[in-house]
């Protein structure tokens, strides 16, 4: 009976980190990838997939192509995974928040390849407030870039699919900019 009681507990603990467990309040397909997103509270929790074995990321708020965005970077390799918190620190270039001299925002992270699809999830605050993140508007449109990077797992490579939406993350409703 103590067994089972604690082993519930676990799951009920555990299991909304998971990758697939978590239920999203909107979900958004581009040509080439899957982004979902649920607000809950003062959090998004956010899960980015795409038909690549190689990285798949999203970006917050960029400015001129990646300049200026709150980039989440995620990969897996033999079953492990790996989900930073970068900034887009030029045009074309992005670093990791902790090599800036910030920290890895980024909660709960979770990760699975399966069938040639990566998929990550995460949650992360809506008031981020450090100099390489900025905050999530959930109360009217925002710029949303996703990524992917084909067959590497290395953060360096670049991508072969990328797109930018305007993206209203309370109704759900977006836009192709790019």
């Amino acid at each position: 009976m103590i067994v089972s009681l604690v082993s519930m507990t676990f799951l009920l603990f555990i299991a909304p980190f998971t990758v697939s467990a978590m239920e999203y309040q909107h979900e958004l397909k581009t040509k080439k990838m899957v982004f979902a997103w649920r607000i809950e509270g003062e959090q998004i929790h956010v899960k980015v997939s795409a038909g690549t074995t190689g990285w798949v990321g999203i970006g917050f708020r960029p400015e001129k192509a990646m300049q200026g965005a709150n980039i989440i970077i995620g990969a897996v390799r033999d079953g492990k995974f790996k989900v930073e918190d970068h900034y887009g620190d030029k045009k074309r270039a992005h670093q990791s928040d902790v090599k800036l001299g910030g920290k890895n925002d980024v909660l709960n992270p979770a990760g699975s390849e399966t069938d040639g699809v990566t998929t990550i999830s995460f949650t992360l605050p809506l008031a981020l407030d450090e100099k390489w993140d900025k905050p999530i508007n959930v109360s009217g449109p925002m710029k949303i870039m996703l990524a992917y990077g084909s067959g590497r797992d290395s953060f360096k490579t670049r991508h072969p699919y990328r797109t930018v939406l305007k993206v209203n993350l309370a109704t759900g409703e977006s836009k192709k900019i790019k």
